[in-house]
C-alpha cells in the first residue's frame, strides 16, 4: 500500500506536464545530492553512497531520454549531464563535497531554466535546500563555464 506521501507524488507527476515533470526530476537529483552532503557530513557513508545513487540514477534517466536527434540543445544536455553524472560519482567515490557541491550548483541552473520553461513560478530559496558547504560557496563563475549558454538555453 502506498503511504500518502507516495500518492501525492504519483498524483503529481501523473497531472503535471511533460516540462513539469522534468523540473520535478532536476527537484529530485538535487534532494537527493543534499541528502548525500548531508549524510557525507554525519559521517554516514552508507547514507551517503545511497543517496548519491539515487541522483546519479535521476541524472541518468534525463539524459536516457533526450532525443539527440532534435539538434545541438539536446546535444549540449548530454554533454551537460555527462559532467554532472562524473561530479556525483566523484563526490561519492571519493566522499568529498566539493564535486557534489559542483553538481547541484549546475542543476539549480537548469531547474531554473526548466522552471522557465515549464511556466512554472520559481520559488523562495527555502523550497530546494541549500547544498551544505565545507567551502565558501561558489559563484557562478567557478562553476562549468557558462553551463546554461552550453546547453542553449537563455535566462
Amino acid at each position: 500500500m502506498l503511504s500518502v506521501a507516495d500518492t501525492y507524488r504519483t498524483t503529481q507527476v501523473a497531472t503535471t506536464s511533460p516540462a513539469g515533470q522534468v523540473v520535478l526530476l532536476y527537484e529530485g537529483a538535487i534532494r537527493h545530492a543534499a541528502r548525500h552532503l548531508a549524510a557525507l557530513e554525519r559521517a554516514d557513508i552508507d547514507a551517503a553512497h545511497h543517496a548519491s545513487l539515487r541522483a546519479q540514477a535521476i541524472v541518468t534517466a534525463l539524459r536516457e531520454v533526450l532525443d539527440l536527434s532534435t539538434g545541438p540543445i539536446a546535444e549540449q544536455l548530454d554533454l551537460l549531464y555527462d559532467f554532472i553524472l562524473d561530479r556525483l560519482v566523484d563526490g561519492n567515490v571519493r566522499k568529498t563535497p566539493k564535486p557534489t557541491e559542483e553538481a547541484i550548483g549546475l542543476l539549480r541552473e537548469l531547474l531554473e531554466a526548466w522552471r522557465t520553461i515549464a511556466g512554472l513560478p520559481t520559488p523562495s530559496l527555502a523550497a530546494v535546500p541549500p547544498a551544505p558547504t565545507s567551502s565558501p560557496s561558489m559563484s557562478t563563475s567557478s562553476r562549468a563555464p557558462g553551463a546554461l549558454a552550453i546547453a542553449g538555453i537563455q535566462r
